[in-house]
């Protein structure tokens, strides 16, 4: 297996790095090599927050290039619209089409703008992942994201051992998490 190349995005507070994690053991107990870095220097502020997560036999190092990532996953319109450059020929982008106004700005077309230029982005995908969240709320959103990732076709993940993790993750309470995740995969399938 070649490597696999997936960027997890959003803004502070989204739970991003721990997303990114918690799919970090997934592949491990799944027998893979993962490598992960993790950016979040402003994400007690709201900022931009993300992790290069790479997944194969045997990986190297964690850095993505422009134009290297088989997925971008976001939980944010502009990171979305940030990260697009990143996507390789063929690869993938599954972004929620909520929009976390950056600080101190009004958007006044809620992010119209975003949408336009990412439905001109070939293999996007636009979910609404407040409303497949359901009951699991915020934090279902991530949940969204990674079973939306597992119906891509080639990601090296399968559901199962994800959902073992949001179970670890969330204990008795994993329900709607669970739910949430499938939900996100069943979306991407449509």
């Amino acid at each position: 297996m070649s490597v696999y190349n997936l960027v997890v995005t959003g803004v502070g507070g989204q739970g991003i790095i721990t997303a990114s994690a918690l799919l970090a053991r997934a592949a491990i107990a799944s027998g893979l090599d993962v490598r992960m870095y993790g950016s979040y220097g402003m994400a007690q502020r709201g900022g931009s927050v993300s992790a290069q997560v790479r997944i194969g036999d045997k990986v190297l190092n964690a850095r993505i290039e422009k134009g290297g990532a088989d997925l971008v996953l976001s939980l944010d319109l502009v990171e979305a619209v940030r990260w697009a450059p990143h996507i390789a020929r063929g690869g993938r982008l599954v972004t929620s089409g909520a929009l976390v106004p950056p600080t101190g700005k009004v958007l006044r077309d809620g992010g119209a703008k975003y949408i336009g230029f990412l439905k001109s982005v070939p293999g996007t995908t636009i979910l609404d992942s407040v409303k497949l969240a359901g009951e699991a709320g915020t934090r279902g959103e991530n949940a969204v994201l990674l079973g939306a990732a597992t119906a891509v076709e080639g990601f090296p993940v399968k559901a199962p051992a994800i959902e073992e993790r949001l179970k670890e993750e969330f204990g008795k309470a994993a329900g709607p998490a669970l739910s949430a995740f499938r939900r996100g995969a069943e979306a991407v399938r449509k």
